[in-house]
């Protein structure tokens, strides 16, 4: 058995056997408004809306000890032993301990001298509460006393704020005690809140007696302590303090007796209730009311099941049987997880990242291409939010504050690529739900200064606009201008001048025009489609005229027309994003397209992924190597393993209909395959939540895998599992069945919801074939293969259920 985990996955669960794990391993908690992450060490912190503005615990990014503070408990003894169920912050020695995180909840399991305790954290649907539930267990033959103790330490909300101007703003809070609901009270109350009308009341409730209480976090834990050893438990008391200045926190005291064999259940609320500057007292009752329900006997259950069918429907709509259990058990349980994470936080918030960065505009497109098959309106909503931050000339803003009301950044920043998400992922929706009515949403652009609306436009505008300003920003190739930079933010240092060219946007551009082309066709925009079939053939031309090199496709052209990932190049000879998106656009011809991700196979391949270019550039704009400005060699965008990046690659293989190596893309990069190859000291991220890149051979890190959980990877990953290598995928057509698998797989199942309809998906490949599709029945008829392996979603209409045999050949 695996020292740190083990799966469990007809529980869609990681056990996690210790503590230390070589990072802290997350699960995010949400209702969709109220949102937490805990660790496999109860460390973690919560947010109401916006972990930007509305922190309302505190965690320490960065800092040592590691992993604090979080959602603590306190177990006290009798004799003075203190123990905690997360093993953090006491740390004392277990009989046994173990963490298990699932969809929406986490779980611990822990004894200490025949006592156990079982905690588990949610937060309801319903209610915006944090539930902490312990339940105590006394195994000894004699009776047990026992205090409980819970904790955690309020912020200041707003993180930039805290981080600068705390020690005066810590002098605008206060902390009081509710003897009447027993709930601790938390009022943040500083002048200037982005948010100051929404401004909840925190608190922290109990369902049992409150013997003693804290509101203030010096008090609590004493001086030069931690939470390791706070004075109040050494004393068994938390002192009734509160204050009105200083730092905030939230302790609880309770009692329990527990005869022999005899359990016992405590309940914690930890909870927001906004409004509290605008209507204090309606607040405070609305407050009570809610912890009132949240105390009535099978309310927390009936929540639980709630949530639970919240995650089962997400999941329903596809799952898979194939051969290989880790890659089944990533795309039947952990893709869906991961996508919903970064659907939620973009690449904002976790164990390093503390929330201030915003919505990214390519990274929500992108994020939200995982959404549009299990959650299509999740992913329309976010597409005419995205789309009212689009400005008149079609170009987008880079990243905006939705929650915060702030400024998104204005008109004259501008990328070569944000806009052109936009074509991918209405293509994604589209073609989940044949809903073309939804091109007719009117939706605002942003004004340029970037805090504003003006004007209004349908959808299908919003998107021929974003082709308008491509088609109006070419540059002396007809190559869209890089402008501040492409996908990847370093090819904006060969545009300085702003002459640069981009060979990756190009072919994301005909991507995106393809698409489109298909929109207007099935929605009877005619003379949109032949705008759109000129603006493609051009773009196609202009590609197959300047970026070729011979044996693999450019990157991109500097300010001065100098190729790019040139093999004349010294570094950055060649790049991988050119390669597989020549493939995903189908620009160039099958031996260029074979030839260039030959290329990247034989000199980017690491053996645990693939690496983003090489050679790793050693300094920027002729400096010295001891003048190295940016990412270290073999770091981020430099050379290292960018697992996004990888995604594409799978997928291009997979088109390419070599399973071989489209597989071993994808496996090789499996959180718990790449956990354990490189080895859990050096490797240190989850492995159940893909990254955004792994440090490359050129560092003495090499292996290191960071930025977890929050990263793009996440749902291309999805996409390219479900959709190009099991072959699922939504068109605008309907629903094409054309899987890319390894030859020696004879049969996989699928099951796929799909307008209204469960479809029971059987692929046969008696053959051993590795791509194609030679015949498709449902319920026993033919289907048309005219336009190939597609299942008309006419073919579906008024059926609930479906059987569908595809057989490979």
């Amino acid at each position: 058995m695996n020292k740190y985990f083990t799966f469990d996955d007809e529980n869609r669960s990681i056990r996690i056997h210790r503590f230390d794990t070589p990072c802290p391993w997350l699960n995010y908690l949400s209702n969709g408004r109220l949102h937490a992450f805990v660790s496999n060490a109860g460390g973690g912190f919560a947010w109401w809306k916006s972990p930007v503005i509305m922190r309302l615990t505190r965690y320490r990014q960065y800092n040592l000890p590691l992993d604090t503070p979080g959602f603590y408990v306190y177990i006290r003894e009798a004799d003075g032993i203190c123990w905690s169920p997360t093993m953090r912050p006491c740390e004392t020695a277990l009989d046994s301990f173990e963490a298990r995180h699932r969809p929406g909840w986490s779980e611990f399991a822990a004894s200490k001298n025949g006592v156990e305790a079982a905690l588990s954290y949610f937060i309801p649907p319903d209610y915006d509460a944090i539930v902490w539930d312990l339940k105590l267990t006394n195994r000894r033959t004699e009776r047990v006393s026992l205090d409980i103790f819970p904790y955690t330490e309020f912020s200041q909300f707003e993180f930039e704020r805290e981080v600068l101007w705390g020690y005066y703003v810590k002098l605008m809070l206060r902390t009081w005690f509710d003897a009447g609901a027993e709930t601790l009270n938390y009022l943040f109350h500083a002048q200037g809140s982005p948010r100051e009308d929404e401004v909840p009341l925190v608190y922290l409730s109990s369902t049992h007696p409150v013997i003693s209480y804290s509101g203030d976090r010096d008090d609590f834990i004493g001086d030069y302590r931690s939470e390791r050893n706070p004075v109040s438990i050494g004393r068994n008391h938390c002192g009734n303090s509160l204050i009105e200045c200083g730092q905030p926190a939230a302790a609880l005291q309770n009692h329990v007796e527990l005869a022999a064999g005899e359990s016992v259940t405590v309940r914690y609320f930890l909870g927001a209730v906004p409004g509290i500057m605008r209507d204090f007292d309606g607040t405070i009752a609305v407050q009570r009311e809610v912890i009132g329900r949240l105390r009535t006997p099978g309310v927390i259950e009936e929540q639980k099941d709630k949530m639970q069918r919240w995650w089962d429907e997400h999941f329903d709509v596809m799952q898979c049987g194939i051969p290989d259990v880790p890659a089944q058990r990533q795309i039947n349980i952990w893709n869906p997880i991961n996508s919903v994470v970064t659907g939620r936080y973009s690449r904002s918030v976790n164990t390093w990242a503390p929330g201030i960065r915003g919505v990214g505009y390519r990274d929500t497109c992108q994020d939200m291409l995982a959404i549009a098959y299990r959650r299509p309106k999740w992913a329309a909503d976010t597409m005419k939010y995205l789309m009212s931050q689009q400005f008149a000339d079609g170009h987008a803003t880079h990243t905006s504050y939705p929650e915060e009301r702030k400024p998104s950044v204005p008109a004259t920043t501008m990328h070569s690529d944000d806009h052109l998400w936009l074509p991918l992922l209405a293509n994604a929706i589209l073609a989940e739900t044949g809903d073309y009515s939804l091109l007719e949403d009117q939706v605002p652009y942003l004004t340029d200064d970037g805090a504003g609306e003006t004007g209004g436009a349908s959808v299908w505008e919003h998107l021929m606009q974003a082709v308008e300003f491509t088609e109006t920003h070419r540059g002396i190739h007809a190559l869209p201008l890089t402008l501040k930079s492409d996908w990847n933010d370093i090819i904006g240092r060969f545009a300085k001048k702003g002459r640069g060219e981009t060979v990756f946007a190009g072919q994301q551009y005909v991507l995106a025009l393809r698409y489109l082309i298909e929109i207007a066709q099935a929605s009877g925009k005619t003379d949109d489609r032949a705008k759109l079939v000129d603006c493609c053939k051009r773009m196609e031309n202009a590609l197959l005229a300047c970026a070729w090199d011979g044996a693999w496709w450019l990157r991109a052209f500097d300010d001065d027309a100098v190729p790019v990932g040139s093999n004349q190049c010294a570094e950055g000879k060649l790049f991988l994003n050119p390669q597989s998106w020549a493939v995903l656009s189908g620009v160039g011809s099958r031996e260029q397209l074979v030839a260039g991700m030959d290329s990247a196979a034989r000199i980017l391949d690491t053996g645990i992924g693939l690496k983003l270019l090489h050679p790793s550039f050693s300094s920027w704009e002729g400096e010295s190597t001891a003048k190295l400005r940016g990412y270290a060699p073999g770091c981020g965008e430099n050379g290292a393993i960018f697992c996004h990046a990888n995604t594409w690659a799978v997928i291009a293989e997979a088109l390419l209909g070599r399973a071989g190596n489209a597989w071993k893309y994808f496996t090789q990069l499996l959180p718990a395959n790449a956990f354990e190859k490189v080895g859990a000291t050096r490797y240190r991220a989850e492995p159940y939540a893909w990254v955004s890149n792994i440090v490359g051979p050129d560092n003495n890190r090499f292996g290191w895998a960071n930025v977890e959980q929050i990263s793009g990877t996440a749902p291309w990953m999805d996409v390219a599992a479900t959709q190009y290598l099991l072959g699922v995928r939504p068109q605008i057509a309907g629903l094409r069945i054309d899987p890319c698998m390894p030859a020696d797989w004879k049969e996989i199942t699928i099951t796929r919801h799909y307008r209204g309809c469960l479809l029971d998906i059987r692929i046969k490949n008696p053959r051993g074939v590795q791509k194609g599709i030679a015949s498709l029945t449902v319920d026993g008829k033919p289907t048309d293969m005219g336009s190939g392996p597609i299942i008309p979603p006419t073919v579906l209409y008024g059926k609930k259920n479906v059987s569908v045999e595809a057989l490979m050949g």
